[in-house]
């Protein structure tokens, strides 16, 4: 009875290990990806740890038949989707409208400042959300587009194309910039 107690012990070990491992791998990438789609910092470190709860919860249904970073971004986009799409965020006043009322120390500001810098970003966080997610997935966080396909459950041809529209809708963008 000891052993497999013992055993059971050694498993959770293993498996807590396993999570942080990922957590410190694959963290501010999730958090990232979760910010890129929810477009709200605060939304974005629930989502990213309720991924990471997800992942412990279900590590051992993990079958390999993909990457855990594909994996869990996969998980990520779930989240997110099923976020946007709950009835409680359509009735949510929007966060532009109260976050000049909230401070939050810079150390915790810093990453999020960094990543609103510049018209690209803002022009990329303006796109629709099917294509802000393949640009984000491709450029910024230089996945392959067969990754992307996995990760957003789509077809690899799918990616391509909405690829190409989002370079389209960015050109076009920034072009009626440049003339005002």
């Amino acid at each position: 009875m000891d052993i497999n107690l013992g055993l059971q012990e050694s498993v959770k070990r293993e498996k807590a290990d396993l999570l942080e491992y990922l957590m410190r791998r694959f963290g501010d990438r999730v958090l990232r990806l979760a910010y890129y789609y929810v477009r709200d910092r605060y939304l974005a470190e629930d989502i990213a740890q309720e991924v990471f709860c997800r992942v412990y919860r279900n590590l051992d249904r993990f079958k390999e038949e993909s990457s855990y970073y594909t994996w869990i971004y996969r998980i990520t986009v779930n989240l997110c989707r099923d976020y946007l799409s709950s009835a409680w965020f359509k009735r949510w006043i929007p966060w532009e409208n109260i976050k000049n009322f909230i401070r939050s120390s810079d150390t915790e500001n810093r990453l999020f400042r960094k990543l609103e810098e510049g018209t690209l970003f803002q022009k990329v966080m303006d796109l629709p959300t099917k294509y802000r997610m393949v640009i984000v997935l491709y450029y910024f966080e230089e996945m392959s587009t067969r990754e992307i396909a996995k990760a957003l459950n789509v077809r690899e041809s799918t990616v391509r194309t909405r690829l190409c529209r989002a370079r389209e809708k960015l050109k076009g963008l920034l072009s009626r910039e440049e003339y005002v």
